[in-house]
């Protein structure tokens, strides 16, 4: 039951109702049964796991206070630093590289009483070629990219919650394919010190979990902050807006057809809901993402993938290639537009909770794929806090997510209105 859910987990520690040992060695017997077709992990080490563990008992033993989330085990996308364990971010490039510093957000966790179970499979280079890692509720599908063994551990209950990041759609997109809770805080809201930069100026870091609050006390944690930064229950129904993007029809008619089935629930439950139009240019702004990443990426990875460029996929030199060609005023252009989009959109958000929208085209796909990010592209772009929600399953019985977006800043008025859709929903 404590691994199906990370309050309830740290709650449980805290409380004395169950053992951190418990938990990890829960979290083994898991593993040991999905890993062979889940592939979600890059390590694990067993007895230091078990060994944190029961340093957490005895310090609770004791009277001390570990942390919030004492006693926890997590997982952490190969992407972040680890001091004496692989990081090595999904590529044959990074083969047997150990770092000898730890990424801030990791440090943040064990300072809150986490213990890293293992580090979760990212796709090459946090970008889009898949990887090995299976989708929880189908292998022949996709988890989704590029945070993939994130999504598919907390999805198949192996943990409760893991790290991830979004450049484009790398947490909303798997969580939305494998049926939990992904969120995106903020740009900037979470250090990204030590963690493989893709596009510096779209990197996000957030994270995996089973419930909106797990998200909440996962962020918490990985600032230093206290849990009510983060996190203040629903007191009301939200003032909430939905949108169809310009690539609505590029969704399956099931994806479309469930998010009116939610948005009309969720009015039926709170209160009519607003189809504002987006802010100009805003839908056509997926070109502009695509010039900063191709820019920026080929500036921080192609020089990786120069020396060895055999070691990478095509997909993948294809586009650090194109960014290669990428004139410096385009990109100083680009960023000029995403500046403009940034302030246009939080003037026309502000009025509301939450903004709902499609995560997804719809179903997990095949594994060829990753998936298509586009439906994340404007609101990674502009910065803006996103947090999907499952929403029951599709034709083939996959899971189908909703994505709430909010104002930039506004993370917490965010996590709340999901919740209260969380809970309308349910």
């Amino acid at each position: 039951m404590y691994l199906e859910d990370l309050p309830a987990a740290a709650r449980g520690v805290a409380r004395g109702l169950v053992t951190s040992r418990a938990l990890v060695e829960a979290a083994l017997r898991r593993y040991d049964e999905r890993e062979p077709t889940l592939h979600a992990f890059t390590w694990l080490d067993r007895e230091r796991a078990l060994r944190l563990a029961d340093g957490i008992d005895q310090r609770r033993a004791r009277g001390e206070d570990p942390g919030l989330l004492a006693g926890v085990p997590i997982g952490v996308k190969d992407i972040f630093d680890t001091a004496g364990i692989p990081t090595e971010r999904g590529s044959a490039l990074f083969a047997g590289r150990v770092p000898d510093a730890t990424a801030e957000v990791v440090l943040a966790l064990e300072a809150a009483g986490a213990i890293v179970l293992g580090k979760t499979v990212t796709a090459e280079l946090a970008f889009y070629h898949s990887g090995p890692t299976t989708n929880p509720h189908d292998p022949s599908r996709t988890p989704g990219g590029s945070s993939m063994g994130s999504a598919a551990a907390v999805a198949a209950g192996i943990i409760p919650a893991a790290v991830g990041s979004q450049t484009n759609g790398s947490i909303v997109r798997p969580a939305a394919f494998c049926g939990v809770v992904g969120f995106k805080p903020t740009y900037g809201r979470i250090p990204r010190d030590g963690v493989f930069p893709f596009a510096p100026t779209l990197d996000h870091v957030g994270g995996f979990a089973r419930s909106v609050e797990g998200v909440a006390w996962l962020c918490a944690a990985m600032t230093r902050e206290p849990l009510e930064r983060w996190w203040q229950p629903p007191s009301r129904a939200p003032r909430l807006a939905a949108v169809r993007t310009k690539d609505w029809e590029l969704a399956t008619d099931a994806m479309r057809l469930r998010f009116q089935e939610a948005v009309d629930r969720l009015a039926s439950s709170g209160g009519p809901i607003e189809w504002p139009p987006l802010p100009a240019d805003l839908d056509d702004a997926i070109p502009v993402v695509r010039t900063i990443m191709t820019y920026e990426s080929a500036r921080t990875i192609g020089p990786h993938v120069d020396r060895r460029p055999e070691l990478v996929s095509d997909v993948a030199r294809s586009f650090f290639a194109e960014g290669a060609l990428v004139p410096e005023g385009d990109h100083r252009a680009a960023l000029l537009e995403r500046d403009r989009l940034v302030a246009a959109f939080a003037d026309w958000c502000a009025p509301y909770d939450a903004i709902l929208t499609l995560p997804a085209a719809g179903e997990a796909p095949t594994r060829e794929t990753t998936g298509d990010p586009r439906f994340c592209s404007r609101w990674t772009l502009v910065g803006a806090p996103a947090v999907t929600i499952p929403i029951g399953r599709g034709p083939s019985g996959l899971p189908l997510g909703l994505q709430l977006v909010g104002a930039p800043g506004d993370d917490r008025r965010l996590l709340s209105a999901a919740a209260w859709a969380e809970d309308a929903l349910r």
